[in-house]
Formats: structure tokens, sequence, C-alpha cells
């Protein structure tokens, strides 16, 4: 079986491309190199040669990137997202996304999140409310009651 041969400028691409394919599983340094046909350690030193960065960071920053857009749309928990995009360590996802973008998961989410489309605004719902009866505020206090045993 002959082996063939890639060249360093089509590295990259091929490795991205199997990244992007397959960042939701788990993957390893190891199955990206079997993948492209390359040695894990021949590998990571001309991918790093290439682009200046690791495969194995190269992996977690697009596991980020994908992170950041569940979180943005605001449905689904950071947990969900955290287990979404192939990490399986909560704990190390968190440190990584804080790492990478400089807040936590739950910040992000929390200031970022896209309104739903259906959900009313405050304005909206105040100008909505019709007095169905009289509420608890509307009812004149009397002397209060109060029981004795004697």
């Amino acid at each position: 079986m002959q082996k063939m041969y890639i060249s360093k400028e089509t590295l990259p691409e091929r490795v991205c491309a199997f990244i992007e394919q397959n960042y939701v599983h788990r993957i390893s340094l190891r199955d990206v190199a079997h993948a492209v046909g390359y040695s894990a350690c021949h590998l990571t030193t001309t991918f790093r040669q290439v682009t200046g960065t690791p495969v194995t960071a190269w992996i977690i920053k697009r596991r980020i990137t994908a992170a950041q857009e569940l979180l943005e749309s605001g449905n689904i928990n950071v947990a969900s997202a955290c287990a979404a995009v192939g990490f399986t360590d909560l704990a190390y996802f968190t440190r990584q996304f804080v790492r990478h973008v400089g807040v936590t998961p739950g910040r992000f989410r929390a200031g970022t999140r896209k309104p739903a489309a259906t959900r009313p605004s405050e304005t909206e719902l105040a100008e909505a409310r019709v007095p169905v009866g009289p509420t608890v505020a509307d009812v004149p206090m009397e002397e209060p009651f109060i029981f004795t045993d004697r």
C-alpha cells in the first residue's frame, strides 16, 4: 500500500475539515493524525509550523466557538452546551471557556441571550393587563379579627 503524501499547504485544510466534522465527538490527536495519514508527533510539529497553533488547541477553540453560538441563543443551559460541543467535563469546559472568552459560560449566556421573538416586553404586558376583579390591594382593610381563648 502506498502512503499518500499531504503537502504542508493542504494539511491544515484537511485537519480543519476533520475537526469541523467531528468536534462534537470525543476526538483525540491520534484520531486526527490517523484521518490525515500522519503520526501524532509529526502532525503536531507540522501543523504548528504551518498554523502557529497546536491541533488540540484548534479543537478546543472550535468547541468554544460552537458553545458561544449555542449559549447566545438562550435556549440551552451551560451543561447541555458543554456536552453538545464535545466536552465531557463541565469544570474543564468552564476553565477553557474563561481562558478563551474571558467570562464564565453562565455569565456569557446571561449577558448575550437573545430575547425570544414571542416574549412580550414589560411595556406590552402592562398595556395588555385588563383588571379582572378586585385584588388584595383594592379591598379595604378592616380591624383585624383576633382569636382569644377567653
